[in-house]
């Protein structure tokens, strides 16, 4: 594993190779997925800065008259109306949890992993828009920022640093902490997309501490495009029927838990907490301002986000007409 708290040493270098191998891998990937229709989903799901002009092209029926060229008109001697392309002046900021409970995963790839495909993906469609990426790593204190900026290298960076630091995902989850340095990027009025399991609860409590985090969270999306992208794992959702177990908390390793797994009262106890768990934290970060998606881990993410921005620049367009 790397140690996310210190650079690369020289003894680190199979790893460091084995790690850029993968990151490879999937930035290639994901800019050979991030085309076509996900790629124009996308490109409609979001705004641009404002519009810019295109073209001048002859006036067919149906076009609207306020947009005449009058002076290329006049000049041919028939109406022409004025096209314009909207101006890609957007940027996306990705907060990604880097917290240990990130580290989970029954499928064979954990959530962290499974993220981090997610920001390639969204990245290859954003840089292919024209569009600024940003990224910011967080557990209980923000480990990473990159500003926000457009390019091929640029886009191979955030890719980078993000598969990196997910490689390894250490610490608890602070969201807080993510939400102070979104603060940073609030004068753009960027779209922001914070990537998380969203497990905050701590040891003992009921009703999570995630409940915390709602005030920050409308603070920020009055000025902000917010999208909250829960990471659930299948192994997550049910028990398994082994008998008695000890379940531990990646991040409060000093709290465990035994069960019983071979009771069906048990299992249904667990079921159901799990169903109410996710309703809770939809409930929150809906009730602060963010646009909610919920991915899991067994499933790739290109489909559930192509519906996503489909859905999304649908939405869009009926607000527009």
């Amino acid at each position: 594993m790397i140690d996310r708290s210190r650079p690369l040493q020289e003894s680190d270098a199979v790893t460091s190779a084995e790690l850029n191998r993968a990151t490879r891998l999937i930035a290639v990937r994901s800019r050979h997925d991030a085309t076509g229709l996900f790629a124009g989903n996308y490109a409609s799901a979001f705004r641009g800065g404002g519009l810019e002009f295109e073209e001048s092209r002859p006036y067919v029926a149906g076009d609207d008259v306020r947009s005449i060229d009058w002076v290329a008109t006049a000049r041919i001697g028939e109406p022409y109306i004025k096209c314009f392309r909207e101006e890609r002046n957007h940027t996306l900021v990705f907060a990604l949890d880097t917290s240990a409970s990130m580290r989970f995963g029954a499928t064979g790839r954990h959530k962290a992993a499974f993220a981090t495909r997610a920001i390639a993906l969204l990245a290859a469609a954003a840089a292919r828009a024209g569009d600024r990426t940003g990224l910011i790593l967080f557990d209980e204190a923000v480990r990473a920022q990159i500003p926000a900026g457009r390019g091929r290298g640029h886009t191979w960076n955030v890719i980078r640093t993000a598969a990196r630091a997910s490689a390894a995902p250490a610490g608890t989850t602070r969201i807080r902490t993510a939400l102070r340095a979104m603060r940073g990027y609030a004068s753009r009025h960027p779209t922001i997309v914070l990537l998380s399991d969203f497990r905050e609860d701590r040891p003992g409590t009921t009703d999570g501490s995630i409940v915390g985090i709602r005030d920050g969270l409308r603070e920020l999306s009055q000025r902000c495009d917010l999208i909250a992208i829960g990471i659930t794992d299948p192994g997550e959702e049910e028990l398994p029927r082994a008998g008695t177990i000890r379940l531990e908390d990646p991040e409060y390793p000093s709290h465990p838990v035994v069960l019983d797994t071979g009771s069906r009262q048990v299992r249904a106890h667990y079921r159901h907490a799990v169903i109410e768990w996710r309703h809770r934290t939809n409930r929150i970060l809906r009730s602060g301002g963010a646009e909610t998606l919920w991915l899991r881990t067994d499933r790739d993410p290109l489909f559930a986000l192509g519906r996503f921005f489909e859905e999304r620049a649908k939405r869009r367009q009926r607000v527009r007409a």
